[in-house]
């Protein structure tokens, strides 16, 4: 029964040529691509006459309305395409799958009515968006029973319909409420996931087993804290699926993904669970072992990101002993070089939980790590012209994911620099200050070997952010980028006025999406408020600054003063909004330790509290007494 479901799964890869689809049904949706009104009313007319004139209990009349159902399912985007709706399904729903769904058959039924009850879930699948509110109750509750179907090959299809019943009600949630889909999945959920670990005892082969995972994920995905009753259960049939992953990636895969839909959703009591900890640390251990053949290439991107979400919905009083004892497998990837993107993340939250002596030990590597993943931030055009070279240039991919110097990786050393220096100003700034004065000093330059390169804006922005963090700490560093790559004296001051107009510009500029919402409008103003700080702070060590740029400086700042006096933005605000721990996704559980500290550390960071018309003040002195020299001399 599982090789007759693995070859119907098999079936719907139209695309794919060693596809057994079998050479009617390519044909029919030929025929239904250049005729369809006529193919579709025929086909429709031949469901009803099948329906209507055969015997309802003759076993070739159930095939010949499987195979008219098999036919509607393979044309169902022609039958419900937008502009016009050539098949009403609630109406034939109602009338002919629901009555065939809820029958109760048994492995003693004629194996052509089991064959039609499960064509009638994967039909439904098929048509799911066009299920009203109560229809798709009635339907979920219905599929949902028949994981439990003694027929095998029937509580798989079941289980690969409510893992996609599930998903749909999540995608149909509107402006943060509960859809009707939503609800009607949370009122079965329970009753649904009991079904799915008894069928997973059922199922022997990989790929059975993997579709059954991947719908209890997904039913974990749509209901969240609204499984916290049943959470000791759900943990309690997590070691046993281990014990049977073995070394099948597929399986470790959809493991990862239940464990992170899991902690996601229902926070630290997950974390902490002795059953899911029997499960969840063997499972990163194995996953990120990258001593392993292969390991890397498959399962360490998938392990970082549950690695990330544990240390999230971590309490160090309970979990930091087992954090601690990660880290040198932490260190190992780092230096491999391998998913810095998410790897540098995991450090950066080790650290917020565990203090600076994560990273200490770790500082002349990640200084050096810094500068190499910083190495090549430019957009290099191609020969033709007409394409521009990102991610590093791996035109051939096949080195994407061990190359250090893509696009993604430079932008997430820079953002990791910049949260290190907020964090630990001293040492953030010893680490990072080598990378990021190459960087500005690059884009100040604008050009290499006598060519003129360009730099992506979201690589600029970031850029820019840790910039203005690193002039903070240190304001003289704005003039040192300056002499310390040997710029030309005689372009300096061209170029320091061209460095701030470009900076000036990116934290000004005002996407639609700023537009229509108050958050990103208040993240927009607090990546302005520490371009304005950290600008007059540089104003105030550097004669060239104030002399070149100070009194573009200081109008900025001082329309944000405004802006700031006329919004009413508190402190308060800024923190809630910079923090960015609270998950936008549905039923979210209670954050770990990560979040509070996060918040603390914020309420203290300089660039968020200190005094906008403080700033503005001594800007204008600075500007002022420069002015002042210049009519002297």
């Amino acid at each position: 029964p599982e090789g007759r479901y693995e070859t119907d799964l098999a079936e719907e890869a139209i695309l794919d040529a060693a596809s057994p689809r079998h050479c009617g049904g390519a044909l029919l949706m030929t025929l239904m691509n250049v005729e369809t009104d006529r193919v579709a009313k025929t086909l429709l007319d031949l469901t009803q006459r099948v329906f209507q004139q055969l015997p309802q209990d003759d076993v070739n009349s159930m095939l010949s309305r499987e195979a008219c159902y098999r036919a509607l399912e393979l044309c169902h985007n022609s039958m419900i395409a937008t502009g016009k709706r050539r098949l009403n399904f609630s109406d034939w729903f109602q009338a002919e799958l629901l009555p065939i769904l809820r029958t109760e058959l048994t492995e003693n039924n004629p194996v052509a009515m089991r064959a039609m009850q499960a064509r009638a879930v994967t039909l439904t699948k098929a048509y799911a968006r066009s299920l009203k509110g109560e229809e798709f109750d009635a339907a979920f509750q219905a599929i949902a029973k028949l994981m439990a179907a003694p027929d095998l090959v029937t509580a798989l299809c079941a289980s690969r319909c409510i893992d996609y019943l599930a998903i749909l009600s999540v995608q149909e949630r509107e402006s943060g409420e509960d859809s009707p889909q939503l609800l009607a999945v949370r009122n079965h959920s329970v009753f649904a996931l009991g079904n799915a670990f008894a069928l997973a005892n059922r199922a022997e082969s990989e790929e059975c087993l993997r579709v059954i995972l991947m719908c209890v994920s997904a039913l974990v995905e749509a209901n969240g804290v609204y499984l916290e009753p049943v959470l000791q259960a759900i943990a309690e049939q997590l070691p046993p699926l281990w014990e049977r992953a073995g070394d099948s990636v597929p399986i470790h895969s959809c493991l990862l993904s239940v464990l992170t839909h899991l902690i996601m959703k229902m926070g630290y009591s997950t974390v902490e669970n002795s059953h899911v900890q029997a499960v969840l640390f063997p499972l990163l251990d194995y996953c990120t072992d990258i001593s392993v053949v292969n390991r890397a290439e498959t399962l360490l991107e998938d392990g970082l990101r549950l690695w990330l979400v544990t240390l999230l919905s971590s309490r160090v009083a309970t979990i930091g002993p087992k954090l601690t004892s990660m880290l040198p497998r932490l260190h190992l990837i780092l230096r491999s070089g391998l998913e810095p993107h998410l790897s540098l993340k995991v450090l950066q939250f080790n650290s917020i939980l565990l203090g600076k002596q994560v990273v200490e030990p770790l500082g002349d590597f990640l200084r050096e790590l810094l500068v190499t993943l910083t190495s090549r931030v430019h957009v290099k055009a191609k020969a033709s012209g007409d394409e521009m070279e990102e991610d590093g240039g791996n035109s051939g991919g096949s080195s994407k994911e061990k190359d250090v110097g893509t696009m993604r990786d430079a932008i997430a050393a820079l953002s990791y620099a910049e949260v290190l220096m907020q964090v630990f100003p001293a040492l953030g700034y010893s680490i990072s200050s080598p990378a990021i004065s190459k960087v500005m000093s690059f884009i100040s330059s604008g050009c290499e070997d006598g060519q003129r390169l360009s730099v992506t804006i979201p690589l600029l922005e970031v850029a820019l952010s840790s910039f203005g963090r690193l002039i903070w700490i240190n304001p003289i560093a704005f003039d040192e980028i300056f002499t310390q790559y040997n710029v030309d004296p005689s372009q300096r001051d061209l170029k320091v006025a061209a460095l701030v107009k470009t900076w000036l510009g990116v934290v000004t500029s005002v996407s639609l999406a700023t537009m229509i919402s108050k958050k990103a409008q208040t993240i927009r103003f607090i990546d302005q408020k520490g371009a304005a700080l950290s600008l007059c702070s540089a104003i105030c060590r550097s004669p060239t600054l104030a002399r070149v740029a100070g009194a573009d400086i200081v109008e900025f700042t001082r329309q944000l003063l405004e802006v700031e006096s006329r919004g009413n933005i508190s402190t308060e605000a800024l923190v809630e909004a910079a923090c960015g721990a609270t998950r936008q996704v549905v039923g979210d559980g209670p954050l770990g330790d990560a979040a509070h500290m996060t918040a603390e550390m914020l309420k203290l960071d300089p660039l968020l509290s200190v005094s906008l018309k403080e700033a503005l003040d001594n800007a204008e002195k600075a500007v002022a007494m420069s002015s002042s020299q210049q009519s002297i001399m």
